[in-house]
C-alpha cells in the first residue's frame, strides 16, 4: 500500500463532501420550490431537474463542458475574473454536484409530498410563517426521506466517474478521484492498484448501504417511541373562558359568498350570519369541510366575498385575500391536525410564537392545565382515533382574540362566540362520549384557543 498513491482517495473524500454539501441544499430548495408549485410548466421544470438521472453521464459531462468551456460566455466571463473551472478541482466537484442532485431532489420532493397537507394548513391558521411551517413542520416529518436524499447524493458523487472526466480530465493529484485512479489503473494494466481501489469503494458503498437501513430502523424506533402507554381515562379540567363583552357579541356578524370550482362539482356558499353558533348541516361530500377551508384561507375562492366583523378576509374583485396567518381564525380539522412529531405541550403552545411578548407569556400560564394531564413520552398523544365527521372553525374575538374551548370540553355553558361555526352542539358533550378521539379534538381545541387565532 505504500507504493499507492492516496491522493485519488483525498481528491474524491474532498469533492464528495462538498458535491454533497452543495446538493443538500439546491435539492432541499429545488423540492420546496417544486412542492409548491403549480401549473402547466411544473412538468417540464421537473424534467430538467430529474435529466442527469437519466442522462448518460458522458452527455451531462458533454452539456458541462459546453457551458464552462473556455469558448462558452460562462467561461470567458469566468476567465476575466482569473477562474478556471475546466481541468481544475472545482470541475470535479461541479460534476460529480450535477449528477447527484436529481437523487436529492427527487428524494426529498417525495417526502415532501407524504407530508399531510392539513398540518401545514393548521400550522397557518395558528399564525406560523411560510419560513416557520418549512422549518418546524415540514422538514421535521419528512427527515427521513431528507436524510436518505442526502446519502444517495454522498454515494453517487463517490462514484462519478464519466462527467468528471468529461469537464476535469485525469491529472494525478489535482482531478483523479478514485473511479478514475481504477480506470487508469486497470488501462495501465496495474491491477492491484486497481484492486485496492475497488475494495476502498465496494467498503464504503456498503457502509452508506448500511447507514440507509439503520437510519430506516431508527425511524421506525422513533415512531414507536411515541405510543401511548396509558391513556389518560378522562379529560382533564376545561380551561376558563374569559367572558365576551355584549357589546361584541352584538356586533359580530359573518358574510360568505364565494364560489369554488371542485372536481366533481361547483361549490357555492352564501350566508350571513350574527351573534352565536352557526350550523353547517349536509351530505358527506357536500362542502361543508371546504366551506370552513374558505373561510379560514387555506383554500382560496374562485370568486365571491368573505367578510368577519366588519373586517374583510377576501374580496375578489379587490383582490383582497388575506393570509390564513393573518386571519386570525382557529380550525379543528377532522384529522386532529396534531403535529405527530411534537409533544403536547409543544403541540399546544406552537401558535403561540405568532403573538407580542406579552400575549405569549399570558397565554403560556395555562399550558400546564392542558399538557400535564396529557404529557407522554415521544410524539404520539392519544391511541387512534374513532372516525368523526364533525370539524370547527373558531374565529378570534377582536378584543380578547380567545377561541371558546366549550364544545369539546364538557357541560361548560358560555355565551357563544361571535365567530363561532360547529357542527357540534355549542352545550358540550356527555361524559360517556368523552373517547380517544374526543381526547384529540380537545387537544387540538386547546391547541387553538390558547394562542388566540
Amino acid at each position: 500500500m505504500s507504493s499507492i498513491d492516496l491522493s485519488p482517495f483525498i481528491i474524491s473524500v474532498a469533492t464528495t463532501c462538498a458535491a454533497t454539501v452543495a446538493t443538500f441544499f439546491l435539492g432541499l430548495l429545488a423540492a420546496r420550490f417544486m412542492y409548491e408549485s403549480r401549473g402547466s410548466l411544473r412538468a417540464w421544470v421537473d424534467g430538467i431537474l430529474t435529466l442527469p438521472l437519466v442522462l448518460p453521464p458522458t452527455v451531462v459531462g458533454f452539456f458541462l463542458l459546453v457551458i464552462f468551456g473556455r469558448r462558452s460566455f460562462v467561461g470567458l466571463a469566468l476567465e476575466r475574473l482569473g477562474v478556471t473551472i475546466v481541468f481544475s478541482w472545482p470541475a470535479t466537484v461541479i460534476a460529480a454536484t450535477v449528477v447527484a442532485f436529481p437523487l436529492m431532489y427527487r428524494t426529498t420532493l417525495g417526502a415532501f409530498e407524504q407530508v399531510n397537507p392539513t398540518l401545514l394548513d393548521a400550522a397557518r391558521t395558528l399564525g406560523a410563517s411560510e419560513w416557520r411551517i418549512f422549518r418546524r413542520i415540514l422538514l421535521p416529518l419528512a427527515a427521513p426521506g431528507v436524510v436518505a436524499g442526502t446519502v444517495l447524493a454522498f454515494a453517487r458523487a463517490l462514484g462519478e466517474f464519466g462527467a468528471t472526466l468529461m469537464l476535469a480530465g485525469n491529472i494525478p493529484g489535482r482531478t483523479q478521484t478514485m473511479p478514475i485512479a481504477i480506470f487508469s489503473a486497470a488501462e495501465g494494466g496495474n491491477m492491484r492498484a486497481a484492486a485496492i481501489w475497488v475494495t476502498l469503494i465496494v467498503v464504503l458503498s456498503l457502509a452508506i448501504i448500511r447507514l440507509l437501513n439503520q437510519q430506516g430502523v431508527a425511524q421506525k424506533a422513533w415512531q414507536k417511541q411515541g405510543a401511548l402507554t396509558a391513556a389518560p381515562t378522562d379529560v382533564p379540567a376545561p380551561l376558563p373562558v374569559r367572558a365576551k363583552e355584549a357589546a361584541d357579541n352584538a356586533s359580530a356578524t359573518l358574510e360568505i359568498d364565494v364560489e369554488k370550482s371542485l372536481a366533481n362539482f361547483t361549490l357555492s356558499a352564501a350566508l350571513k350570519a350574527g351573534p352565536g353558533a352557526v350550523g353547517l348541516l349536509g351530505a358527506s361530500g357536500a362542502g361543508k369541510s371546504m366551506t370552513l377551508r374558505l373561510i379560514a384561507g387555506v383554500v382560496t375562492p374562485d370568486r365571491g366575498h368573505i367578510a368577519l366583523n366588519g373586517r374583510t378576509l377576501y374580496d375578489s374583485r379587490s383582490g383582497e385575500n388575506l393570509r390564513p396567518a393573518n386571519r386570525r381564525i382557529g380550525v379543528v380539522f377532522q384529522d386532529y391536525a396534531l403535529f405527530p412529531h411534537m409533544t403536547v405541550e409543544q403541540n399546544v403552545e406552537f401558535g403561540l410564537h405568532a403573538l407580542s411578548g406579552e400575549e405569549r407569556r399570558e397565554r403560556r400560564h395555562p399550558l400546564e392545565a392542558v399538557a400535564g394531564p396529557l404529557a407522554v413520552h415521544g410524539h404520539e398523544v392519544v391511541e387512534a382515533p374513532h372516525a368523526v365527521e364533525a370539524e370547527v372553525l373558531a374565529e378570534a374575538d377582536p378584543a380578547e382574540q380567545v377561541v371558546p374551548l366549550h364544545p369539546l370540553l364538557g357541560d361548560v355553558h358560555t355565551e357563544p362566540h361571535p365567530g363561532h361555526a360547529s357542527d357540534r352542539s355549542p352545550t358540550g358533550i356527555r361524559p360517556a362520549c368523552r373517547s380517544s378521539s374526543t381526547r384529540r379534538r380537545w387537544l387540538q381545541w386547546a391547541k387553538t384557543g390558547l394562542v388566540g387565532r
